[in-house]
């Protein structure tokens, strides 16, 4: 086939309207200019730029695909390979049509690394007028770059929130769920919409952003679960059969297409166009210096400095990942033959590590600075979820990490993983480099280890200006019976808009009498948008004798919530945690007159309420009602409910079919009761990828039912949750395996187990009287794992 066949079949093709769609990317962007010098004008003040204007689709984040050569042709290959539409695509293309069309919209393409979410967002925005602008928040840090700008986004706007966990997931920090609030009241503002919010994920984000909250105290991303509930967007790993039709035809057009089909495993095809499976060789083969600088990067990768390293840290931190023997045999220009090994692209895609330069305009980073290829950090978290850096690493970030979030974050990770001095130190250098929230971990690390409360830390997180800070801080000393004070410090934060602070204020008013200041706080939290306020606030009134005026705050919250979710979640919350009778009876008037308007989640809330009066055929009419209209949830309840496991499966069948992860895990288990190991092993990895929570202590005892212990032991030491791994624990004690059970909790320790249970409370159950775990539980481990010798925190410039 000619260069000239090749774009005019390609142009035939991006005609198609059948499913498998093929479409040339990376085509030229005609750049047109505003209508007029005014409208110019407006423009450059809102953040973004016109999607006319953009034509670099590497500048967005989109991987660099493998290079292959085509002999004969004519003309250079297009920047991108050519794309072929997916299933998710036409979701997707639907979503951005509703923004054509008016609507302000929200999707999160959630998959594995190198799937092609990024892509799949890149030809999407392509269908938009070209006077949309996109905007990508990057500097001084996303979240940060997002917060600043939010308000002057105008309509027409796509938010490329690309790699969405920099943005929401901000662990010791409320920048995140500040965002998430933010977004979310950007979303149900009509006036200024339509905007497009277009986010990617990796399923352990989703998961862990959108787990539900066991407590209160635990609900750190309450904001950015009520944003992406609902909005996910499953990008599998491979093609499905009903794909292969397009990915036949666009091979027969694009050589690195063709060459990607035949070389790749399992049809893990987006992969291999982006190089994984030659990052990883590059990885396995080599030489011990490089192999070390690239380690260094995963660690961070996924300790939580992020995918981006400083020169400084891989070279302090680089050779205590080689032996004595190797150390002594390397060269004396050791680093700059591993980078130069490190940065070579493969076959025209990036190597193991990129060089991050300024662009012009753009300042200079302080020093050189290198980023982890995306899919050697998902390889790095699952083949090292094991491994514990050396003492040379975690000293190194002290010094050569600037950010204090980024040190906090590691120092997280430190404590998880019983490196307790370490941690301390990392929470230091996050003070010193300005965070007034890592005083509050100092104070309860020293209360902790040095059994003492220092009143210096308190008394300088007391003056910070920062809420968030002032909101901990008045945590702590209320949970250590210094409750004077907290209130104070509640009462800062809670001037300051600190929304947790004003509820948690107003809780304490209430408790002691003074129901008049509580409903005073409790409403200014209602008028910053917290729906369990409302709840509160409508009690409050309702048992003062002002029914009436509960009444009509209930009514009036639920006509302004735009997003059924937030009416279904404010009435749910409400006729659940209200013992009110007035109350219930007007959430019970709302929600049948929003099920009559036929909003599914009141239909399914209705059922809800007869299901739990035990009256199962209102229920069951109620639930299919809202299964009609696509309810996943009333789906799960019908299989629940049904008379038997053949009606069972099919609801469930149906639930899973438009992705929802329970269905699936529930589907593994009656694959189980069949018989069907390997049938309900697919089903729960499905349902894993899917971020159903419960699915990685499924599959875990599914594998170890089967006798696959190492496969077993891997997803249980994944699992956020960590149910999986207490399952294992005991297990193995009903079966006696004493060398097995140490051998786990090892592992548990070192992969940083965090689960709601404890490893702390396992070892005071059946292993308190062992030298080694008394010794740990009380000081923590070194880097090598052993017990560390008895230390303490000492003051702020004390070296543990």
């Amino acid at each position: 086939m000619t260069s000239s066949d090749r774009h005019a079949a390609i142009r035939q093709d991006a005609s198609a309207k059948d499913d498998a769609r093929v479409y040339q990317a990376g085509r030229d962007i005609i750049v047109n200019e505003a209508s007029t010098p005014q409208q110019s004008r407006l423009r450059e003040q809102s953040p973004g730029r016109a999607i006319s204007e953009i034509a670099d689709p590497y500048a967005w984040e989109v991987h660099r695909a493998i290079t292959v050569q085509s002999p004969g042709s004519e003309h250079p290959l297009p920047a991108l390979p050519v794309y072929v539409e997916r299933e998710h695509d036409h979701r997707l293309r639907c979503v951005v049509q509703q923004g054509v069309e008016g609507a302000s919209k929200l999707v999160v393409l959630v998959g594995g690394s190198s799937t092609g979410k990024t892509r799949a967002c890149w030809e999407a925005i392509q269908r938009l007028p070209p006077t949309w602008r996109l905007w990508h928040p990057l500097e001084p840090s996303r979240p940060e770059a997002a917060l600043a700008s939010l308000d002057a986004v105008e309509s027409h706007t796509v938010l490329w929130l690309n790699e969405l966990q920099h943005y929401l997931f901000t662990p010791n920090s409320a920048l995140g769920e500040t965002l998430a609030a933010r977004l979310r009241a950007l979303l149900r503002t009509p006036e200024r919409g339509p905007v497009l919010v277009l986010g990617t994920l990796w399923h352990e984000y989703w998961a862990r952003l959108t787990a539900p909250s066991t407590t209160d105290a635990k609900d750190l991303h309450s904001q950015a679960r009520a944003l992406l509930t609902g909005r996910d967007l499953h990008v599998p790993e491979t093609f499905n059969e009903s794909e292969a039709e397009g990915l036949s035809r666009a091979t027969a057009v694009d050589p690195r297409l063709a060459y990607a089909v035949e070389h790749a495993e399992q049809r893990h095809v987006t992969q291999y166009l982006a190089g994984a499976p030659a990052l990883v060789e590059r990885y396995c083969n080599a030489p011990i210096a490089a192999r070390a600088v690239i380690e260094v990067a995963m660690d961070a990768a996924r300790l939580g400095i992020g995918p981006i390293v400083p020169l400084s840290l891989l070279e302090a931190a680089a050779p205590a990942y080689l032996t004595d023997l190797q150390w002594g045999q390397a060269a004396d220009d050791w680093l700059s033959q591993a980078l130069e090994y490190a940065t070579i692209p493969l076959s025209g895609a990036c190597g193991p590590l990129t060089r991050i330069r300024a662009r012009p305009g753009e300042p200079e980073l302080h020093e050189p600075h290198f980023r982890l290829a995306d899919y050697l950090d998902q390889h790095g978290r699952s083949e090292r979820i094991c491994k514990v850096p050396p003492k040379a690493f975690w000293d190194a970030a002290v010094h050569c990490i600037r950010d204090p979030a980024a040190l906090m974050t590691l120092a997280e990770s430190a404590h998880d993983r019983w490196r307790y001095r370490h941690a301390v130190q990392l929470v230091r250098g996050a003070i010193r480099a300005g965070d007034d929230r890592a005083l509050i971990e100092l104070i309860a690390l020293e209360n902790r280890f040095d059994g003492k409360i220092n009143q210096d830390l308190i008394r300088r997180a007391s003056e910070s200006t920062d809420p968030y800070t002032l909101g901990k801080l008045a945590s702590w000393l209320k949970r250590n019976g210094q409750r004077a004070q907290a209130e104070e410090l509640y009462e800062r934060a809670a001037n300051a808009g600190e929304i947790p602070a004003l509820m948690r204020l107003a809780y304490l008013k209430k408790e002691a009498g003074d129901k008049e200041t509580a409903a005073r706080h409790y409403q200014r939290a209602v008028d910053l948008g917290d729906i369990r306020a409302i709840g509160e606030l409508a009690e409050l009134r309702a048992n003062g004798d002002d029914k009436d005026g509960a009444k009509r705050l209930l009514e009036d919250s639920y006509s302004a919530a735009l997003d059924p979710r937030d009416r279904r979640a404010y009435l749910t919350v409400l006729f659940e945690a209200t013992s009110n009778a007035h109350l219930r009876r007007t959430a019970l008037s709302l929600l049948d007159k929003a099920a009559e308007s036929g909003e599914r989640q009141a239909i399914v809330k209705l059922a809800q309420i007869e299901r739990k009066a035990k009256r199962y055929r209102e229920a069951v009419t109620l639930y299919r009602m809202a299964a009609k209209i696509g309810s996943q949830e009333a789906m799960i309840s019908l299989a629940e409910l049904a008379k038997n496991q053949d009606e069972e499966a099919d609801w469930y069948r149906q639930a899973a079919a438009k992705g929802n992860g329970g269905a699936l895990w529930n589907l593994a288990w009656i694959s189980e009761s069949r018989g069907d190991t390997r049938q309900a092993i697919q089903f729960m990895q499905q349902a894993a990828e899917r971020g159903e929570p419960d699915a990685y202590w499924g599959l875990s005892d599914l594998f170890e039912t089967n006798g696959e212990t190492k496969e077993a032991e891997l997803v249980a030491l994944s699992d956020p949750d960590g149910q999986g791994l207490i399952e294992l624990l005991y297990g193995r004690v009903e079966g006696g395996d004493a060398v097995g059970i140490d051998r786990l909790m090892r592992k548990a320790v070192d992969a940083g187990y965090r689960g709601d249970f404890g490893i702390h409370v396992f070892v005071e159950s059946h292993r308190s009287g062992e030298p080694y775990w008394k010794q740990a539980r009380r000081y923590g481990l070194e880097a090598d794992g052993r017990p560390s010798d008895p230390w303490r925190v000492g003051p702020l410039d004390h070296n543990a």
